[in-house]
């Protein structure tokens, strides 16, 4: 009994810490498909089209049709005449299989906190610098109006910009924010992400963060926001 109990209390550790890497392993290749399906959309090449953003021409589109199309919403849902179905790690690649919970999508909704539920189980998030930029008026950094806000598709030759990352659902709710977009602080940029409030990165992979980029890469760091990945890069308001 006492040496089965010592071997037990050596594999368990082992166990986990193997069940933990697999499932950062998974991660990285559900987030390396996602940003594939990203660079297809933003080259107009998608099957499933552009959805809003066809009304923009060939060379642009909104970050949130490229969200949603990832997530199968709106007017690209993909469970029939169903109003409601249930996302996780098997069947999305936009939900991160170490991450707590499942999503419920609804029908009929833009990606947003009535398209999917609960919030706080949002565990993979846009880069924000696509969805809204950083402006200065009157002296002042404000965040682009999204309806005016797109992506050129000149992104695609910035292969080091980050576009989906690992995010704390939790923390952004208890902060009331969108926990679908995230970005950080720069470093000596007066910006309006300076005050650090919408970076809510999830280290849930071993005490790192998985993000996968514009190239098709995936990296994974234990300090996202101090490497040197792309983040000053951003969408273009006013057009």
């Amino acid at each position: 009994m006492a040496i089965t109990a010592l071997l037990i209390s050596i594999l368990f550790p082992a166990l986990a810490s193997a069940r933990s890497s697999a499932k950062a392993l998974v991660c990285s290749s559900n987030m390396r498909s996602a940003v594939m399906q990203f660079a297809e959309f933003a080259a107009g090449d998608a099957p499933s089209g552009q959805g809003d953003s066809e009304r923009l021409g060939k060379f642009r589109f909104q970050i949130n049709d490229a969200q949603e199309q990832l997530y199968r919403l709106d007017e690209f849902w993909d469970a029939g005449a169903a109003t409601t179905a249930s996302l996780g790690a098997n069947n999305s690649l936009m939900v991160c299989p170490a991450a707590p919970g499942k999503l419920i999508k609804r029908r009929g909704f833009p990606c947003s906190s009535s398209a999917l539920q609960p919030p706080e189980d949002v565990s993979i998030a846009f880069n924000m610098r696509l969805y809204r930029a950083s402006i200065e008026f009157k002296g002042k950094q404000h965040f682009s109006g999204v309806a005016t806000t797109t992506v050129h598709r000149g992104i695609l030759n910035h292969p080091y910009v980050p576009v989906i990352m690992d995010v704390d659902g939790e923390e952004a709710v208890q902060r009331s924010i969108d926990p679908f977009y995230t970005a950080p602080p720069l470093k000596g940029v007066d910006d309006a992400y300076a005050d650090g409030k919408y970076w809510m990165p999830s280290d849930r992979h071993a005490g790192q963060t998985n993000a996968a980029f514009v190239g098709g890469h995936v990296l994974r760091s234990a300090q996202p926001a101090d490497e040197h990945w792309d983040w000053s890069y951003q969408a273009e308001a006013g057009r």
